[in-house]
């Protein structure tokens, strides 16, 4: 079995929040390796496009029909994919740092984790707490 199939297989049964973690965590590292980037920086120019190509296609789950997900923690993410939107929009721009973006990514991943390991409803609070708070700060 080549790498490449072998690769494949993991990630195939693999459990779909661990996947989502270690995409979360590889663009997080990211980030944070540019996080002294000055704004024009193509190194964090890309970490920024590939944080929203994420969140943007975390949204789009989110508001599939089919997703089965607690409202309110859909909800309390499809907020969060707007504020990560609007925080980016201001970095490319040279108006703010990545700061909340960072804090954003590290709180769904503590609630990938948890969730990963059957603590489902406890993992869900940092992702909730976030969607209630300012997310203006920072920017």
């Amino acid at each position: 079995m080549s790498i490449a199939a072998y690769h494949q297989t993991i990630a195939e049964c693999d459990d779909p929040r661990k996947i989502e973690y270690r995409v979360f965590l590889r663009i997080t590292l990211a980030l944070e390796n540019n996080r002294d980037a000055d704004w024009r920086s193509a190194a964090l120019k890309d970490a920024l496009w590939r944080n929203l190509e994420l969140w943007n296609a975390l949204r789009a789950d989110l508001l599939e029909d089919g997703n089965a997900l607690p409202e309110a923690l859909r909800a309390g993410l499809v907020s969060l994919s707007f504020a990560v939107n609007r925080n980016t929009q201001r970095v490319l721009r040279g108006e703010g740092g990545i700061d909340l973006l960072l804090h954003i990514n590290r709180s769904v991943m503590q609630g990938l984790q948890g969730a990963a390991q059957g603590a489902a409803q406890g993992a869900a609070q940092p992702a909730l707490e976030l969607a209630t708070e300012d997310l203006s700060y920072g920017t």
